[in-house]
């Protein structure tokens, strides 16, 4: 058996653990301040009405042990369309997600919405340990939380990364990555929406 199968399946065909990595990955957040503000209040409040009119279409099947809505959020409502949007600005605007052309010359990587989906974290629900792999990133925006609602936290990072949900607050990040919501504590509803990005082979030329 050679040396790569080893790492991958232990010795004597054993499944072994997988080898661990140190990379750096970019976990970007972004929160809408001062005068744009007040131009997503009719969003939020869109968002808040189209994940309850769709209801809990997952009933806790997944990690996420709370109201989720259907996966294709961003083909029925405009308001989830608006914010996977947003999140791809973001997501290409990161480094990693340029590449070089057959000139040398740096060039962005089509993305598109491949899932967005609405979720309602009521009083000790929370999210469990989980990826979004084999999507190519992740991202969350928040509708409405306080300050003391549950984080979202990635366990597997150097120092156990935890961003603290902030209405307006979009959080983008590579799909693979391990992350999870601790339980909700608080008596009100804490209100998100979540998607997935993947590259737009139709338009990578």
């Amino acid at each position: 058996m050679s040396a790569l199968s080893d790492l991958v399946y232990g010795k004597n065909n054993e499944r072994g653990p997988w080898p661990k990595f140190t990379d750096k990955y970019p976990v970007k957040v972004k929160t809408i301040n001062g005068k744009e503000r007040p131009l997503l209040m009719p969003l939020n409040k869109h968002l808040e009405r189209d994940i309850r009119a769709s209801g809990d279409h997952l009933q806790t099947r997944t990690a996420a042990k709370c109201l989720m809505t259907r996966w294709d959020m961003h083909e029925l409502y405009k308001s989830f369309e608006v914010v996977g949007n947003e999140a791809i600005k973001i997501a290409q605007a990161c480094p990693v997600a340029t590449r070089t052309d057959t000139a040398g010359k740096n060039k962005i990587v089509p993305l598109y919405i491949k899932e967005s989906w609405g979720l309602i974290y009521q009083k000790w629900q929370e999210a469990k340990v989980h990826n979004h792999w084999p999507s190519l990133w992740s991202y969350t925006y928040c509708v409405y939380a306080c300050e003391f609602c549950s984080p979202l936290v990635f366990p597997t990072s150097e120092h156990k990364l935890k961003v603290m949900p902030k209405p307006f607050q979009l959080i983008v990040f590579p799909a693979w990555i391990m992350h999870e919501v601790p339980t909700h504590d608080c008596d009100h509803d804490r209100i998100m929406v979540a998607g997935n990005l993947n590259i737009d082979m139709n338009n990578d030329s």
